[in-house]
């Protein structure tokens, strides 16, 4: 028999539908499917209690069930302890929460404490009524709701981990510079204006200016940022670096583009990562531990500009504290000695006999010198720099365009095979080290057993052992990489000689040209210097090649 209830109860709806269940509402829709079915079933199921009257409906439409940080729940439990509310109702358990530990902490203690009245109309549980032998039931029902969630979480990053090592894009917005393909969500496709941008920032880059003076600029020529360009193109897309009211460049947003691998055609994902399904907050996932997927979509920026580019991020290129302009060799001119940067100086010399003005001397000299006069007092004047650098880089380009030449004669697919084997014989050597440091960790575990070493004596031969086998796994993992770019060319001889080509009849030495070519410059007592070039590497393997190919050709 039901019990006779005189007193009136001022009741909240609470309803509630996560993204991982699949009904969410978007676009002009208001609410979703669910959402509408749930309020229907219980204002329904409200018609045969008349002694409650809804005050409130709240809901919360993507959001999961994993803990109680919603913003329509706190409002309701807000209006609770206002007293504006005294009576909660929800379609079922699962909709009100799917954390055993919490779900029940509000049923239990929470809503008892504050005299709130709790109805879940599908379990058939109402708190006001004599149902106290139905406790049990309800505990065990929120602790299937929550095991309900924790292989849904399970299935859901398995199924994301496929996704990601299949170079499948799983963001909820693409990045700045692309967009996602319609048609297929998980595919990035190049979005023409924007992707404009990115590669105007990264030739500011290599032009010298800093990532502020980027960002400046951009401001100053009305660019939208990314957070209001995807506003302008529809999408609705929200960040907490937003700092005003309308979105702008920020020396931040211009280094996040500048550090990003995406641009070069890599999908680097898993980068974060959240401890288990009820903790939402974030944490940084080691690099090594990243899905890194290459060619997966269509890149803006290729990798050799990109690396070149990473380079000059770390390097001190202030610009004239009296224009926009970044001197050639800013940041790029370091001490052969002590390996400190050389620094711009500017003197001013006597007023001669016919002049209306004092010369100007300028000069670079070490920075160690300067400060504390831990370094020699070498110096070298700007003028003599720059044409004695000028000079060696068009003779460098020269002799790296007849080796192209020389290049161009041989098949690209044996010098491709050769970098390949290469770098084979350099990981089967890593592989050896590797299983040797396996089985002298065994080894040790053996002496520890037959009491030839102590506890502590094994502690310590297994921390080096462990050190060795991370530094072979980690450089095997490179030479891997390495192998299948040189299989596929991705760094082969023609990407990298397109530089040389391009720049081939320089005229004079711009910043673009010395930030492109030259890694830095090494200035000795004596004011001579050492010029260390970018692309060594491949220029060393091309030397090989050709020398091992000519050996081939005078035994044939």
């Amino acid at each position: 028999m039901e019990m006779s209830i005189t007193k009136t109860f001022h009741a909240a709806i609470y309803l509630r539908l996560s993204k991982e269940d699949g009904d969410v509402a978007s676009g002009s829709k208001q609410e979703s499917n669910s959402i509408s079915n749930q309020k229907e079933l219980i204002l329904d199921f409200l018609k045969t209690k008349p002694e409650i009257s809804v005050v409130s409906i709240r809901t919360d439409d993507g959001y999961s069930g994993v803990n109680f940080d919603r913003p329509e729940f706190q409002r309701m439990m807000e209006d609770v302890r206002k007293g504006v509310v005294d009576c909660i109702v929800v379609k079922d358990l699962s909709r009100f929460g799917r954390n055993y530990i919490d779900a029940g902490r509000y049923i239990e203690k929470i809503f008892p404490a504050l005299g709130v009245r709790f109805i879940a109309v599908t379990d058939n549980y109402d708190s006001y009524s004599d149902l106290g032998s139905q406790d049990i039931i309800i505990a065990f029902k929120n602790l299937i709701n929550d095991s309900y969630l924790r292989d849904l979480s399970t299935k859901i990053r398995s199924h994301l981990a496929v996704k990601r090592k299949n170079g499948e894009f799983i963001g909820n917005f693409a990045v700045y510079g692309y967009l996602k393909e319609e048609g297929n969500r998980n595919h990035l496709i190049i979005d023409p204006f924007a992707a404009e941008i990115v590669k105007d920032i990264f030739k500011m880059k290599l032009e010298g200016m800093s990532p502020r003076a980027i960002a400046d600029k951009l401001n100053d020529t009305h660019v939208l940022s990314p957070m209001e360009y995807k506003k302008s193109l529809g999408i609705n897309y929200e960040t907490s670096f937003k700092t005003s009211q309308k979105a702008m460049w920020s020396p931040n947003a211009v280094t996040r583009i500048l550090t990003n691998r995406i641009y070069t055609g890599v999908l680097e994902q898993g980068k974060r990562t959240t401890p288990n399904y009820k903790i939402k907050s974030t944490e940084k996932v080691d690099a090594k531990e990243w899905v890194r997927v290459e060619h997966s979509h269509e890149p803006i920026i290729d990798s050799i500009y990109f690396d070149i580019v990473q380079n000059l991020l770390g390097r001190d290129t202030r610009q004239s504290q009296t224009s926009n302009e970044t001197y050639p060799l800013c940041g790029l001119v370091f001490c052969a000695d002590c390996g400190a940067p050389m620094v711009r100086k500017t003197n001013l010399g006597r007023i001669k006999d016919g002049q209306e003005s004092p010369k100007r001397y300028v000069y670079y000299m070490c920075r160690n010198r300067q400060k504390s006069g831990g370094c020699t007092g070498h110096r070298i004047r700007e003028e003599e720099l720059l044409s004695t650098v000028f000079e060696e880089l068009q003779s460098h380009i020269r002799n790296v365009l007849n080796m192209q030449d020389a290049l161009e004669a041989i098949d690209m697919a044996h010098t491709q095979e050769f970098r390949a084997k290469r770098f084979m014989s350099q990981m089967e050597k890593k592989e050896e080290e590797l299983m040797k440091a396996q089985k002298l960790k065994i080894g040790i575990y053996e002496d520890l057993k037959e009491g030839l070493i102590d506890q502590e004596e094994y502690q310590s031969f297994k921390n080096e052992f462990n050190r060795r086998i991370k530094d072979s796994e980690d450089a095997i993992r490179l030479y891997q990489e390495e192998i299948e770019k040189a299989k596929e060319n991705k760094s082969g001889i023609s990407d990298w000689m397109n530089y040389f080509r391009e720049y081939k009849n320089i005229e004079s030495l711009t910043r673009s040209v010395a930030s492109i070519f030259i890694n830095r410059v090494l200035v000795y007592e004596g004011r001579r210097i050492k010029i260390v070039y970018n692309f060594e590497e491949r220029l060393a393997d091309a030397c090989e090649y050709l020398e091992n190919t000519e050996k081939v050709s005078k035994a044939i």
